[in-house]
């Protein structure tokens, strides 16, 4: 009996129809890759901006703890660029049940007779860098927590008899413990000049900002890596100036067409604040890299918005009151 095989032309066309099956297949595989990318980043992004939120919430909620009411929060508020927020530190503080006898009900926060003119570099000599007897932080390496003043955090200075000169706030470069010393480097200082009986105080404080020319953009809490991609980082602030118990109309700032002044206000009045972030996603959509999201205008930012690219963006938006100054 003969034997047939197959004819050339029927291999070409079976390799033919097997070459589309494949590359059908593979564009499918790759298709679905690239929704998975996305989708996995996307998803990054939202629970980066989640849980950011809930600790930006609860540092919020707790400042102004035990510290000059004015000193509870402080910020530079930006146009063209991010914002930058600082809150005093309640964990450099002890809970009210476990301070020691002679601080507790008082007024914490370090002495100082030093008056800062003018932004940049100033070492500011106070009292103590442990502001309730309980030190939180190790300065010099040695194992033993010596300040609650750390490199990396904040400090915010207030005056508490002039309450008009509002609040100033700085990025902390150096603590002597021994000498009771803090190196800040302020970013705004205190309104009016330096009037008689003049009663300042530091505190300690967290602060939150996107570093400076970080690529990617990286948002920062007292110098601590909290997520990349956070593209902006926006903040609007909200007062009771009449002290109605209101925040009225004219009240708000950091918002479109009125700007937030640290220096100009009485930060005691302070009642709410609003923190918007923006995150992206890591790596453009492969699927459309060129045209998916565009960056955000929020609160008074009006310029260095990011154009239409390749990124998803998810924003993170939440309004906090500050329970230890919120009637």
């Amino acid at each position: 009996m003969l034997k047939r095989g197959f004819t050339l032309i029927e291999l070409l066309v079976a390799l033919g129809l097997l070459a589309i099956v494949l590359l059908f297949l593979f564009d499918t595989f790759t298709y679905q890759h690239a929704t998975y990318t996305v989708v996995d980043e996307v998803s990054e992004a939202q629970q980066n901006s989640q849980a950011i939120g809930r600790l930006l919430e609860r540092d919020i909620r707790n400042a102004g703890y035990m510290v000059p009411l004015q000193a509870a929060a402080c910020g530079i508020d930006n146009t063209n660029a991010p914002d930058v927020l600082f809150v005093s530190d309640s964990e450099a503080i002890l809970p009210a049940d476990q301070l020691p006898v002679e601080y507790a009900g008082k007024v914490l926060g370090g002495k100082t007779g030093n008056d800062p003119g003018s932004t940049g570099s100033t070492t500011v000599t106070v009292d103590n860098t442990v502001i309730d007897g309980t030190a939180s932080y190790d300065t010099d390496g040695d194992g033993v927590n010596d300040s609650d003043f750390h490199v990396g955090g904040g400090a915010i200075l207030v005056d508490t008899g002039n309450a008009s000169r509002g609040v100033a706030c700085g990025l902390v470069t150096a603590v002597d413990a021994g000498a009771n010393t803090v190196t800040v480097n302020f970013l705004n200082i205190l309104g009016i000049n330096a009037p008689a009986g003049k009663s300042l105080v530091l505190v300690p404080a967290h602060v939150y900002q996107i570093a400076a020319g970080s690529n990617p953009p990286r948002l920062e809490r007292s110098g601590v890596l909290l997520a990349k991609d956070v593209e902006d980082f926006q903040v609007a602030w909200f007062y009771d100036d009449n002290t109605n118990n209101v925040v009225d109309a004219g009240e708000q700032r950091g918002i479109s067409g009125v700007n937030y002044t640290a220096n100009t206000i009485d930060g005691s009045k302070l009642r709410e604040i609003r923190v918007n972030l923006i995150l992206r996603t890591r790596t453009d959509d492969p699927r459309n890299p060129d045209n998916t999201g565009i960056g955000q205008a929020l609160e008074n930012r009006a310029t260095n918005i990011a154009a239409a690219d390749g990124k998803h963006r998810r924003v993170h938006t939440a309004t906090v009151r500050l329970r230890n100054l919120s009637l």
